[in-house]
């Protein structure tokens, strides 16, 4: 199967997943797919498949019905997430490979470190 970017099928483009498409020499892809540049000095994890995938389902629920609560539409997400099989998924665990090489690509000496929250 021919791919326009590398992990990504033909049929599938990133600008389906609301990512960009980058320059191939960006010095920040991962910041220019997502089109999100930072502000502070913290790098925020890569979109897994599931974040990919709410991200834009969530503005389509948001567009319908714009009085719902966050929070239930993120139980509302999180239902039909589960309910969408292998095939329906490949995609979104596609752009997140994607997005997750981008962001390799970019903070090279990135690792996650949960912070330990403080007692309130």
């Amino acid at each position: 199967m021919e791919s326009t970017s590398p992990g990504l099928p033909r049929s599938v483009s990133p600008s389906q997943f609301g990512s960009q498409q980058i320059s191939p020499d960006s010095s920040t892809p991962y910041s220019d797919a997502t089109n999100c540049k930072k502000a502070t000095n913290h790098v925020k994890r890569p979109m897994n498949a599931f974040m990919v995938w709410s991200q834009m389902e969530r503005r389509k629920i948001s567009e319908v019905s714009p009085e719902m609560h966050n929070a239930e539409i993120s139980k509302r997400l999180g239902r039909q997430w589960k309910l969408l099989n292998d095939e329906d998924r490949q995609p979104f665990i596609e752009e997140a490979e994607r997005l997750r090489l981008l962001h390799l690509q970019e903070y090279p000496d990135y690792k996650y470190r949960p912070r330990k929250k403080g007692k309130t």
